[in-house]
């Protein structure tokens, strides 16, 4: 029975020796905090402060791309689709366009479509009809302000969409007078 008893008693001081051990190891583990999806975020949305949250990741996970400062992606617009609890990095969103100076903003009923369309990039606005001769063009250089806003007007179907564009006021007299007459596509570059 003492015999059995010491081996017991062995067992059980081997098995609390592991188990401060791993305790030990683990507390020396360093942690800094890092941005994650607080819910998902779609690509091409603004990302708000409620969008996102800080989770304690270890160090060696942290890498320099990574976002530690809610204040580095707050404002900014996603790039890609994110996951809820994706820890998000400086790749994953940019800053939010601002119009230049010298043009104004419109909104603009597109034809084609904005899967491939981000806020910030430059596209090319053309003109399906109601050009003379060849040139359709009627922005050369837009700036993409807004996307994926539903057209509720249903002029032309329910796919449509509503895009922002930053454009020269000479461009958006044309793109208004000819959204009229037709389809307007946006060509991305």
């Amino acid at each position: 029975m003492a015999d059995a008893l010491r081996r017991l008693t062995a067992a059980l001081c081997v098995g609390l020796a592991v188990l401060f051990g791993l305790e030990a190891v683990l507390a020396v583990v360093e942690t800094e905090p890092m941005v994650v999806a607080a819910r998902s975020i779609r690509r091409g949305d603004i990302i708000l402060a409620a969008d996102v949250q800080l989770a304690d990741m270890p160090v060696s996970a942290i890498g320099p791309s990574w976002a530690c400062n809610i204040e580095d992606v707050v404002g900014k617009v996603a790039q890609i689709d994110i996951e809820a609890a994706d820890p998000i990095s400086t790749h994953m969103a940019r800053d939010a366009p601002v119009a230049p100076t010298g043009t104004t903003v419109i909104e603009v009923r597109l034809a084609s479509s904005v899967d491939d369309v981000l806020a910030g990039d430059q596209v090319r606005l053309v003109s399906a009809v109601g050009c003379e001769g060849a040139d359709c063009m009627l922005a050369e250089n837009a700036t993409v302000m807004n996307v994926d806003k539903p057209d509720t007007t249903g002029a032309l179907g329910s796919n449509d969409r509503l895009v922002s564009f930053a454009i020269p006021p000479e461009a958006a007299a044309k793109v208004m007078e000819l959204q009229q007459a037709g389809a307007i596509m946006a060509v991305v570059r």
